[in-house]
This record gives structure tokens, sequence and C-alpha cells, in this order.
């Protein structure tokens, strides 16, 4: 297998189709639908798309649902209710990857994977990275 394949499926395919996610979130935001039934929507059409799958589990992927829930109730207010671009908007929230390297060195002990030198670095071009695309 090549090793780029777990890179494509996992990292590039997901960040396309989370990025045209925000599209269609804000023209969602745009026609009024509200954070409720844009979530509902959403929601089942996640749970369509994961009909494969077993008990094992369920209580740790209906946590994640719960936060990624929160998170896309959040966005889909401040696009609503506040009218903020998507584009200022997604690079702050595609920060998330530093909350789940933190929660993945604490919580799942993979800290001793981590090249502190490397994490440092890449956590400073991400954060400025957010900072100037935002505010672009």
């Amino acid at each position: 297998m090549n090793s780029l394949w777990p890179i494509i499926v996992g990292g590039v395919l997901p960040a396309i189709f989370w990025g045209i996610t925000a599209i269609f979130q804000k023209q969602s935001a745009t026609a009024a639908t509200g954070s409720a039934v844009y979530l509902i929507a959403f929601g089942t059409a996640c749970a369509f798309a994961g009909l494969i799958g077993s008990l094992e589990g369920l209580g740790l992927a209906a946590t994640a649902g719960t936060c990624f829930a929160l998170g896309t109730g959040l966005i889909s207010f401040a696009l609503f209710a506040y009218g903020v671009p998507v584009s200022k908007l997604a690079p702050i929230w595609s920060c998330n990857v530093l909350v789940t390297l933190a929660i993945g060195a604490l919580y799942l002990g993979e800290a001793s994977e981590i090249n502190t030198g490397k994490l440092a670095a890449g956590t400073l071009l991400i954060l400025s990275g957010a900072l100037l695309v935002s505010s672009a």
C-alpha cells in the first residue's frame, strides 16, 4: 500500500469535504435555516452515511457527535446571528488540530510519539496562518 494513501483518505479528502461543508453551512445560514434545523438535517445526513457500524464504542461515538454538534451549532449561530463571513471563521476553527494533538498527547498517551520541536514550529505556523487568513 502506498504510504500516501492513508494521508489522502484520512487527511486530504476530509479537508476537501469539510471545506465544501462550510460553504453549504454558510448558504444554509443565509437562507435563515437556523441552527436547530441545520443540525437536524446535518445529523440525519451523517446518520444515513454511517449506518454501517457496531455497538462497540457507541458511547464514544455519541460523545464525538455531541462535540461535533456543539461546534457545528456554534458555527451556524455565528454565521446566522452575527453574519460573520465563513472565510473569517474557517481558518480559526481549522485550528482544531491543536486541540486534537493536546488531547491525544495527554489522554491517549501519544506524547512520546511527538517531536516537540516540530510540534512547536507547526503550532506557530498554524496559529500564524489562521490569524493571517482570518484577518485578510
